[in-house]
Order: structure tokens, then C-alpha cells, then sequence
């Protein structure tokens, strides 16, 4: 996380690089991160101790939830305006705000920041744009005279604290990378994923009255999608990341893993970091219509 940069959550800068670069002269209204820790991920993996042999059996490896822990400082230039800060900043922080703001997401909004890179190829500006999905746990201010205290004219300053929690331990790129499914019959080429670990697809695909199947074949997965006769439009979507499939019919979105087949693998796709091929193919009488696309988001080791 640069902190030379914007550090923002829910339309506020925990890290504003406007104030970060002055605050050190003083008078000054914002908010500053000093320090970020994105390791407090647990590792979910079965484990049991081998009968009558020294050792453990042990099962696949899985990331569960990550913690992130900043601190920071808020800054006025004068009491009043550090006053309102910190209403601004604690308003930001509200798991509860969070939630209603977009109540399908359970209050994990992006944090968004930048990390820096020398890949110059892929990112001509030297940074790349990052977002997690957090919900803030844990704030922590804490008032004191000697520091809070003062004339009202004085520019004050006031240390903070925040855990925030991601239920999706994935630190992921800003930016969706699209690739359309508009043509029909059997697309296919390579799928790019410029991140360190790996990411899952998504798509979302309409389609007609017709029965057929969707196949999808993605970083070594095989998926299909079976689309049964309907009286009219139909709109499939996928999402990797919560293995759910749904399909809206006369403005109703319903789940249906019935349609889903995951073949003898039982896996759902993922798309490894660098270069991998894919594969979709439309049966005879599903066609895709405008705005069909597959879609992830890269991601990074953390």
C-alpha cells in the first residue's frame, strides 16, 4: 500500500496524499494513514494426528478471513474543523453505514490504494490501482487535553486506529478485465491475469427462449451450464467468487444450481497468474445478445 497515495473507503480519504504532503508544516485538515498491516489472515486447513505414527495428515489449504490494521492521524486547522474531521472519518468507519449502503454486500465495501511497481509496460504511471472488500470492525480514538486542548484558532492533530475485516481475503486489481461473449458459437483465446495469485470468472449472459448449454472451460476446469426452454429472454449470471448462479426471468433473479454441472472434478474455475487459455462454446439455438461478457478481477498475493 503506497501512502503516498489516496487511500479511500466509502467516498472518504483515510489517506489524503494532499495532506500527507504538508502535514509535516501544519495547518492542515484530513486524514493520514502512518501505518498498515495486511498479514492477520487465517490459514483454514484439516488436520489429524497419523495413528501410531509420529506426524499429522493433512488436508487442502485454504485462506479464511484477513484483518487489516491501520493507523493514522487526523488533522484540523483549528479545533472546530478537527471536531468535524473526526465526524467525518468516524462516519466513514461505520459498520452499520457501511451495511446500508449497499445491503446486498453486507457492508464489505472496497478500500481502494495503489501499490507501487517498475512495470512500465503494463502500468505506464508506475502504480497499481488495488481494492479489498472490508468491513470496519474496530475504531479507536482516543481525547486528551494536552493535545485536544488548546484555543480554538489552534491546529490540532489526533491519533487513530481501525481494524477493518474481509470476508474474501483476496486483494484484488481495481480495474475488471472484460472479455465478450457476444459472438456465439465457440469462442476461445487466452485469458490474461497480471496478478500474483489467482482469480475466479465471472460471467453474465443473455439469452433467448431456446434450450441449450454454455461450456466453459477455464484454467483446467470444465463447467456447463444447462439453459432448459422458456417462453422468453433470460439472464445468466455466474459468479466465481461465491460459486453461485442465478437467472433472472420477468424481473425475478432466482438461484438455480440445478443448471450448473461441474463435470467428475466437481471444481469450479480459477485462472492462475500469467497467460492461461479458455474456452466457451454455445450450443446450437443459444445465442448470447449484446452485453454478454466474462469478466475477473486480478489479484495479489498478501
Amino acid at each position: 500500500m503506497d501512502q503516498n497515495e489516496d487511500i479511500e473507503y466509502r467516498s472518504y480519504l483515510l489517506n489524503d496524499k494532499d495532506v500527507a504532503a504538508n502535514a509535516e508544516a501544519g495547518r492542515v485538515t484530513g486524514s493520514t494513514v502512518e501505518t498498515v498491516d495486511f498479514s492477520d489472515v487465517d490459514v483454514v486447513q484439516f488436520t489429524e494426528k497419523r495413528s501410531e505414527q509420529d506426524g499429522m495428515d493433512a488436508g487442502d489449504v485454504f485462506l479464511g478471513a484477513r484483518r487489516v490494521n491501520m493507523t493514522g492521524t487526523l488533522y484540523g486547522k483549528t479545533r472546530a474543523l478537527l471536531y468535524d474531521e473526526y465526524r467525518a472519518w468516524s462516519a466513514a468507519l461505520s459498520p452499520v453505514l457501511a451495511q446500508r449502503e449497499s445491503p446486498a454486500d453486507k457492508g464489505f465495501r472496497p478500500l481502494y490504494f495503489k501499490m507501487p511497481t517498475a512495470d512500465t509496460v503494463n502500468y505506464p504511471d508506475l502504480l497499481i490501482p488495488l481494492q479489498v472488500f472490508a468491513l470496519p470492525r474496530a475504531k479507536k480514538v482516543t481525547w486528551a487535553r494536552k493535545q485536544q486542548g488548546g484555543k480554538d484558532t489552534d491546529a490540532l492533530a489526533i491519533p487513530w486506529a481501525a481494524t477493518l475485516l474481509q470476508k474474501d481475503p483476496g486483494i484484488y486489481g481495481r480495474d475488471a478485465q472484460n472479455y465478450a461473449l457476444t459472438a456465439g458459437g465457440q469462442i476461445f483465446g487466452n485469458l490474461v491475469n497480471r496478478g500474483t495469485y489467482i482469480a475466479r470468472p465471472n460471467i453474465i449472459v443473455t439469452v433467448g427462449a431456446t434450450a441449450g448449454a454454455i461450456l466453459l472451460q477455464i484454467g483446467g476446469s470444465a463447467m456447463t451450464i444447462n439453459v432448459p426452454a422458456s417462453s422468453g429472454n433470460r439472464i445468466i449470471r455466474y459468479n466465481g467468487q461465491e460459486k453461485v448462479l442465478t437467472v433472472e426471468e420477468n424481473n425475478a433473479e432466482n438461484p438455480r444450481f440445478d443448471m450448473l454441472d461441474l463435470g467428475s472434478s466437481e471444481a469450479h474455475p480459477v485462472i492462475p497468474p500469467g497467460t492461461s487459455a479458455y474456452e466457451v462454446a454455445f450450443s446450437t439455438g443459444v445465442t448470447p445478445q449484446v452485453g454478454s461478457r466474462l469478466w475477473f478481477y486480478e489479484a495479489v498475493a498478501g
